[in-house]
């Protein structure tokens, strides 16, 4: 799928007017993209933010290119969503705008169902003690339409399996899977589903790119044949620096994961071990 779409030519359906919807709104306001339409289940919502009553969503939803879902609502609870299954090969999200903007920035895109905002946060840490131009946001809090991204920075994105269910264009530069377990089956309809959904932070990396995820679920990767270079995160390799670092909360052991990816990463980034280990003793839980 091409990554070099012209916005302006295209037109969407904004589903969902909570922090997300309201980002991609403002967002297509400030690339000049003026034809959009808004959503959302709640009236006075519609009403805020610009809601036509001279369209029909039915209508809408099969003349758009595209529609950017909000990230917490669910195909199998929504109002319409018999209406959107059936156009879902149209459905994507905020964060695949993003990858579709003409701007030039490398990307650590973290997910797993555990551990994904605290990996986050030491990451976007890591870069900026190192000098890196880095901004943080996703699922984490910060929609990703609402960073002021520049030439070359490094966007840190926590993305949910909400997300990542519906991404189309999203091909992080490294790509975190942190873990699985069983959580959010009800929303995903079941496991297989919602590994499926986690996997797809992979699908379209490049061979340039780098895929860092945990012995367990190594198997699964290579099932895929994905393109981008496979790093297997073993804890072993972060053991003898956990020693070096002096942080109590980064020593304890709920974090041992989530710093072995870390500590992955910042080889990768080619961050000195002694800068590494300094950065993370000023790191505040």
């Amino acid at each position: 799928m091409s990554h070099n779409l012209n916005l302006k030519k295209l037109s969407f359906l904004i589903y969902g007017l909570g922090s997300t919807g309201r980002s991609v709104v403002k967002y297509l306001k400030r690339k000049k993209i003026r034809d959009f339409f808004v959503w959302d289940d709640n009236t006075k919502l519609r009403k805020k933010f610009g809601y036509n009553k001279t369209f029909k969503l039915k209508d809408i939803i099969k003349k758009v290119d595209y529609i950017v879902l909000s990230p917490g609502i669910s195909l199998k609870k929504t109002k319409h969503k018999s209406k959107l299954i059936k156009f879902k090969k149209k459905i994507i999200t905020d964060i695949d705008l993003l990858y579709l903007s003409n701007v030039k920035f490398k990307s650590v895109v973290v997910t797993g169902s555990n551990g994904k905002s605290t990996t986050c946060k030491i990451v976007t840490h890591l870069l900026k003690k190192n000098k890196f131009k880095v901004k943080l946001g996703g699922n984490i809090g910060t929609p990703v339409l609402n960073l002021k991204i520049k030439k070359n920075d490094f966007i840190v994105i926590e993305a949910s399996s909400f997300q990542l269910s519906h991404s189309k264009f999203i091909h992080p530069s490294y790509a975190l899977l942190l873990n699985i377990t069983n959580d959010h089956i009800d929303w995903h309809g079941s496991k297989a589903s919602y590994v499926k959904s986690k996997f797809k932070i992979f699908k379209l990396q490049k061979r340039k790119d780098f895929a860092l995820l945990n012995n367990k679920l190594l198997s699964t990767f290579k099932e895929k044949k994905f393109s981008s270079k496979l790093i297997s995160i073993n804890f072993k390799k972060y053991e003898k620096i956990k020693l070096k670092i002096k942080n109590y909360y980064l020593k304890s052991c709920i974090n041992d994961e989530n710093m072995s990816f870390v500590y992955a990463l910042s080889m990768l980034l080619k961050i000195k071990e002694s800068s590494f280990i300094k950065s993370m003793n000023s790191f505040l839980g």
